[in-house]
Order: structure tokens, then C-alpha cells, then sequence
């Protein structure tokens, strides 16, 4: 196994981005699809494997009509959903239609504009996958989320005496089956999504496949919310000891050294805000956590689980520690620099992921890539000689 590997620096992206960032604005926003394929191209070009790199071949004028007519249709979404509520729910389902058909043709046309090692990517999946996909099973999970909660409190409503004990079991055994509900619907969707995606991607003429079971999706799960159950709980004791702190508590400092106890009690006595800063600062890095945790595990196991043309395999060494560290460390370099320091973030999170994103190279990879530029090849000599036999038929 190899990893992939990004060449770039945060200084050199920086050029780019501001420049961007600049053309954007003096344009009004006209000028966005070519900064975003200047971005892409600069982040494809600096990703090699093995001495390989990638190539994005999109222009700004191919995205240029496709950023227009968005546009177009989020301003007219937006003036509708102000003039009456009917015409928001309207605006609603329009983009519940919309969406999965500008999903699909995303993926078509970005996996068409990508390569490696002058072999190009594609995508295969139908549109009515897309549709079930990000329309009908998101419909379906959004449904109990909302609609569960609703109809017990329509069903209070109704109640003409105040609720008993046989009418609180009933709520309690209706809350718990719900909550077992959404859990296995948001593990079935992020199953099949995965899935949809990856077994519709292309290189060459080399698939890709997956595998995966909704079990495993619910174990990963339940224990990123068992990690934050712990995590809350320690929160809420560390809120009450800083409060105790805050409230003038000095005994329980006798718990640290000398020299914390003064540290602790010189930014906290008697300074409820402090104590709150310190537990939002606590309850925000604790969410990096669980985020991390979730999305390093699931990439792991779809990694693990991931195979190109039967003989090409693919690995995650992802940690939660790194990713989390990832995520808080470039949050306060965004945060402190006021937005200036994006481009080293991007970069820092490129590099981690890359890094740890790793392919097997020992089972054929150059011959499999010599094989898929040789059909390719060969594939674009025939649709040439096909074309050329079709013109000189018109001239007869």
C-alpha cells in the first residue's frame, strides 16, 4: 500500500485564492466558475501517486451556464418564498425534484473532467437511483424525524384529561421506537448513498465496487453516540465544578498544584463569563471529536471495503485523533486570521487526507493504468476513424 501524496504549500494557494477571491467580487460573481476550476486544477495537479498525478480538464465557460442558471433558479426560489407561504412550500418540493438530478449530472460531469495518469474517470450511475437516493430515502428519514414528534402532539392535543400513566408508556415506547427508527434509516442512507456513488464510479474501463452493510453503519453509529453521551456527561460535571470555581469555591483548588489552583482562580473567581467561554470552548472541541470519530471510522470501513477492477485495493489510516486535530487546529487559524488563513487550511486538510488515504501499488497498478491507456487509446482511434467514415457518407 501506498499513500497519495499533495505537493502543495499553502503560500502558492494563497496567490491563487486571492486572486480569486478579488475577481469575484470586482465581477459581482461572474468570475466564480473559473476560480473554482483555478482551485480545482491547482489541487489535482499538486496529488501524485506513486510519481502520477491527477488533471482536472474543465473550463470556466463548461461551468459557466450551468453557475448562471443556479442563479437564476435560487433568486426565483427566494422572491417566491417571500410573497406567500404556499409559494415556499412550493419552492420546497421544487428543489426536492431538482436536487437529485443536479446531484447525478455533477457527479457525471466531475468525474468526466478528472484523470489520472491520462486515464479519465466516469460515472454511470442512472438518475433513478439518484432519485432514491437523495430524494426519496432523505424524504423518508426527514418524515420521522419531523413527522413522529407531530403526531404525538396532535395526539395530546386531542386528549380530553391530562396524560396518565398508560398514556406515558405509550409515549416512551413510541419515542424509543422512533429513535431506533431514524437511527437505522440514517444508517440504511448513508449506506446506499456510499454505495450509488462508488459502485457508479469509472476509471477507464476499470469499475469500481463496494460492498457494505447497514449493520455496520448502526455499530459506528451507536458508538459515536455513546462517545457523546460520555463526552456530555463530563462536560456537565466540568460546568458545575467551574461554576463552583466562578462562585468563589476555592476549596476544591486544593485538587491542583500550587500553581494551577492560582492559574484557575485568577480567570475564574467570580467570573461567570469566563467559566461559560471555557465550557462553549470545551462543548465546541468535543463536537470536533464526535464528527471525527464518525467520519474516520466510516471512511475506513468503505476504504477497507472498496475495490478497483477486482485487483486494485484501497485503505483509510485516518485517525479520530489527527482528523479532530485537523479540524479544531483550522477552525482557530480561519478564526484568528479572519478568513486569510483558508488557504492553509485547505492545504492542511489535503495533505492529512491524502496522506492517509492509501492504494494498493504492489498487485499491478502500472499495468492496470497501461492497460486502461491503451483501450483508451484504442477507444478514441475508433470513435475518430466512426466519425470520419460518418463525414465522408454525408459528402456522398
Amino acid at each position: 500500500m501506498k499513500p497519495l501524496h499533495f505537493g502543495g504549500s499553502g503560500f502558492e494557494y494563497f496567490k491563487i485564492w486571492i486572486v480569486n477571491i478579488l475577481l469575484i467580487i470586482i465581477t459581482l460573481g461572474v468570475y466564480y466558475p473559473w476560480a473554482k476550476v483555478r482551485n480545482q486544477r491547482y489541487f489535482y495537479a499538486n496529488t501524485t501517486l506513486e510519481g502520477r498525478n491527477f488533471e482536472y480538464h474543465a473550463t470556466g465557460k463548461q461551468l459557466l451556464m450551468g453557475y448562471i442558471i443556479a442563479m437564476v433558479f435560487l433568486i426565483v426560489v427566494s422572491i417566491v418564498q417571500n410573497i406567500s407561504p404556499i409559494g415556499a412550500l412550493g419552492a420546497f418540493l421544487s428543489l426536492s425534484v431538482i436536487i437529485p438530478w443536479v446531484v447525478w449530472r455533477s457527479l457525471a460531469f466531475s468525474m468526466r473532467m478528472s484523470s489520472f495518469s491520462n486515464v479519465r474517470f466516469s460515472f454511470v450511475g442512472d438518475l433513478k437511483g439518484a432519485y432514491i437516493n437523495f430524494m426519496l430515502l432523505p424524504g423518508l428519514l426527514l418524515l420521522c424525524i419531523y413527522g413522529g414528534p407531530s403526531l404525538v402532539l396532535l395526539w395530546l392535543i386531542t386528549l380530553p384529561t391530562s396524560i396518565g400513566m398508560d398514556e406515558g408508556l405509550l409515549i416512551l415506547t413510541f419515542a424509543l421506537v422512533l429513535i431506533v427508527l431514524i437511527l437505522y434509516l440514517f444508517a440504511f442512507l448513508k449506506n446506499k448513498n456510499t454505495c450509488y456513488m462508488v459502485n457508479g464510479y469509472r476509471f477507464g474501463q476499470g469499475q469500481f465496487s463496494t460492498l457494505l452493510e447497514t449493520q455496520k453503519f448502526v455499530k459506528i453509529l451507536l458508538k459515536t453516540l455513546g462517545l457523546s453521551v460520555l463526552i456530555l456527561m463530563s462536560i456537565a460535571v466540568f460546568t458545575v465544578f467551574l461554576m463552583v470555581l466562578a462562585g468563589g469555591g476555592s476549596s476544591l483548588l486544593n485538587i491542583f498544584s500550587q500553581d494551577a489552583g492560582d492559574i484557575l482562580e485568577l480567570l475564574l473567581r467570580h467570573n461567570i463569563e469566563g467559566a461559560l467561554g471555557l465550557v462553549y470552548i470545551t462543548f465546541l472541541m468535543s463536537t470536533f471529536i464526535l464528527v471525527a470519530y464518525f467520519q474516520s471510522q466510516v471512511r475506513q470501513y468503505v476504504f477497507a471495503n472498496t475495490v478497483l477492477n477486482e485487483n486494485v485495493n484501497f485503505s483509510s489510516s485516518l485517525t479520530t485523533i489527527s482528523l479532530a486535530w485537523l479540524m479544531m487546529s483550522n477552525f482557530l487559524l480561519v478564526l484568528v486570521t479572519l478568513g486569510l488563513g483558508t488557504p492553509w487550511a485547505k492545504v492542511r486538510r489535503a495533505k492529512l487526507i491524502l496522506k492517509n488515504t492509501l492504494v494498493d501499488v504492489e498487485h499491478g497498478i502500472d499495468g492496470f493504468i497501461t492497460q486502461q491507456q491503451d483501450k483508451q487509446s484504442a477507444l478514441g482511434c475508433l470513435l475518430y476513424t466512426s466519425d470520419a467514415a460518418d463525414e465522408e457518407d454525408s459528402v456522398d
